[in-house]
């Protein structure tokens, strides 16, 4: 944990709705990665567009054990990544320079550096991270692949089956059980 990238992105996959199961749109992925183990420290979903809010989820997710979450989500393979980090690297997005990040930051002494612009492979180990899940997530039903040419006639919305907290499970369960 003494650096921990963090970024987020669009998920190529069609949510449905807990009641109904009908389809709501794609939701958001916010991920962080321990660079010295390349294990996820954490993660947060929603539908929600990212911003200081997801970000302070995702690091707050990092920070805290997971053992109550994972009983929760009915995990049992555990997931010993925790603690506070000594550095957060992200993007210049403008929730990574929100003044609640900033003062959170600060408040735990944690160093939050920014990519120098235009230089991708700064942040290497979560753009990778990013892309490894987005190859897995194209097998589930209602994928919408990476492009509509990968797609041709698939019907994403029709084939759609996972709710929000199904997902995240399932990814939950991918990161302990796949990734790690």
């Amino acid at each position: 944990m003494a650096v921990v990238q963090i970024d987020h992105t669009p998920v190529d996959l069609v949510l449905v709705d807990d009641v109904h199961r009908r389809p709501v749109g794609r939701p958001w992925i916010t991920l962080a990665i321990d660079v010295y183990s390349r294990m996820v420290a954490g993660f947060y979903v929603s539908f929600d567009p990212p911003g200081a809010m997801s970000v302070g989820l995702c690091l707050a997710h990092a920070i805290l054990p997971k053992e109550t979450w994972l009983t929760k989500h009915d995990v049992t393979t555990s997931w010993p990544v925790w603690g506070v980090m000594n550095a957060v690297h992200a993007d210049n997005g403008k929730e990574f320079h929100s003044r609640m990040l900033k003062t959170a930051c600060e408040n735990y002494d944690i160093d939050l550096q920014w990519r120098p612009v235009a230089r991708p492979h700064y942040g290497g180990h979560i753009e990778r991270l990013l892309g490894t899940f987005s190859q897995d997530i194209h097998a589930l039903p209602g994928t919408t692949f990476s492009h509509p040419t990968a797609r041709g006639t698939y019907d994403s919305d029709k084939t759609s089956a996972l709710t929000l907290s199904e997902f995240e499970r399932w990814l939950a369960i991918y990161i302990v059980e796949v990734y790690h």
